[in-house]
């Protein structure tokens, strides 16, 4: 049985705009993160726990929307890219239908994405010779 529970109007927003992309409802989003929570405290020792505390700066889900198509939401964007492992992805300056893969050895390869799938561009060059 369910228990009444108070939460902040903030927290109660960001889960309404989290679950309904991930089609749950408020309380579920709430469970859902409880769970989380939950399962990372088993897994990180008390001095990571208070690092974590102490270096992060919560912000709500409404603020980081916000700040999507912002320079500093791009920057963010970018620089959690950049942290990601290869193959990376970028968008083509020049033509911003086009995507970028960069592999680990610093090959970059031009392309589109098809089907959730990454589909090389053949050059008009190497389309005549073959």
């Amino acid at each position: 049985m369910g228990q009444p529970v108070k939460l902040s109007d903030e927290l109660v927003a960001d889960a309404r705009i989290a679950g309904a992309t991930m089609q749950r409802s408020i309380a579920g989003q709430v469970e859902f993160w409880a769970s989380l929570g939950r399962t990372m405290e088993r897994l990180m020792t008390g001095t990571a726990i208070a690092h974590s505390k102490a270096t992060s700066t919560p912000q709500s889900i409404a603020e980081s929307l916000e700040a999507v198509n912002q320079p500093l939401g791009r920057e963010r964007v970018a620089a959690y890219l950049g942290s990601r492992p290869f193959p990376r992805f970028s968008v083509d300056p020049a033509d911003r239908r086009i995507f970028i893969r960069e592999d680990a050895d610093g090959t970059r390869t031009r392309g589109r994405v098809v089907g959730r799938s990454f589909r090389p561009l053949i050059d008009e060059a190497e389309a005549a010779a073959g």
